[in-house]
């Protein structure tokens, strides 16, 4: 099928269907090592390769893709590339949720990988961010309901040097806390333990509260 640059049509392919409980269209491919469906539209500017509209949906979803497939080979089930250096600007995903979640992960598998990965190639700019409006909620929850021994938190960053391994400013605090910890188990090692054997000249604990009138350092 083909329509000209002048052709005066809306559309040079449509599907009419009105029987609501039949597929509008299907594919069955026998497809082994080619591409089922191939689109190229590499003069598209400002339009959009694929637009889909699903305004009465209910529990039903816009996109479903579903994989079954057993062999254990490395390969991802949906890939989105930017792939040109030079598209600064561009995003790779964007997820707008006006109400409800924007991004749920749900990963069943105990042993399997990471449920949220990020390899970055940042060096002078951050790798993530959070910019939120949070009042009296939680801005970042983390919470392990297993039997833990593991880390709850584990940040390695063996090569810095005067960099700072986590940072935290409150310059409106009154009677908040910028760290608090506490535990209601039955404690028989440190509630805090801090470990800097190879320090010299340094300070284990350094403070400075120049305004202190009534208070206490510690």
């Amino acid at each position: 099928v083909e329509q000209s640059a002048t052709g005066g049509v809306a559309g040079l392919f449509k599907v009419d269907n009105n029987d609501t409980d039949k597929v509008a269209m299907s594919i069955e491919a026998a497809n082994i090592d080619a591409d089922v469906l191939d689109v190229s539209m590499d003069a598209v500017t400002t339009a959009k390769g694929i637009d889909i509209t699903a305004d009465a949906l209910t529990t039903g979803s816009a996109l479903y893709v579903d994989s079954d497939a057993s062999n254990t080979s490395t390969r991802s089930i949906a890939q989105i590339i930017q792939n040109n250096t030079s598209a600064t600007g561009a995003t790779a995903l964007t997820l707008q949720a006006d109400a409800g979640r924007g991004l749920f992960i749900d990963t069943d598998l105990p042993a399997g990988g990471y449920s949220l990965e990020i390899d970055a190639e940042q060096t002078t700019a951050n790798t993530a961010k959070i910019a939120s409006v949070s009042t009296s909620g939680t801005t970042l929850e983390i919470s392990a309901a297993g039997v833990l021994t593991g880390k709850v938190i584990d940040i390695t960053a063996d090569a810095a040097t005067t960099g700072t391994g986590i940072f935290m400013s409150m310059d409106g605090l009154t009677s908040g806390k910028a760290i608090n910890v506490t535990s209601t188990g039955t404690l028989t090692g440190n509630l805090i333990d801090l470990a800097a054997d190879s320090a010299t000249t340094g300070k284990g604990i350094n403070m400075s509260m120049d305004g202190l009138t009534t208070g206490s350092a510690l």
